[in-house]
């Protein structure tokens, strides 16, 4: 997740590739993964939601640019490596927000 001195959270959403294909399309798999944005931003305050959000075509290994040998996130190299994702997502007129 993306928020920190930005008007609101979005994410980046990099997901297990073994489940990301038993979806028959796109379009099933968009559906499944905003339905499971819109379960966890229920559990959220208003300001802690995602706003937005990108669903990545990479896969993210520990050790790799993104994650830790420990798999914990390598937060300013993610931030520079898909850094014109996350401006598309802010560059977005307001009444696209979910």
């Amino acid at each position: 997740m993306i928020g920190n001195d930005r008007p609101y959270n979005v994410a980046l959403l990099a997901l297990d590739p073994d489940i990301a294909t038993t979806y028959p399309d796109d379009a099933a798999r968009a559906d499944e993964v905003a339905h499971a944005v819109e379960a966890a931003d229920a559990r959220l305050s208003r300001p802690e939601q995602i706003k937005r959000y990108t669903i990545l075509e990479t896969d993210w290994q520990p050790g790799g640019d993104e994650l830790t040998p420990t798999m914990k996130l390598k937060r300013q190299p993610i931030e520079h490596k898909y850094a014109a994702q996350i401006a598309a997502m802010y560059a977005q007129p307001k009444e696209r927000f979910r």
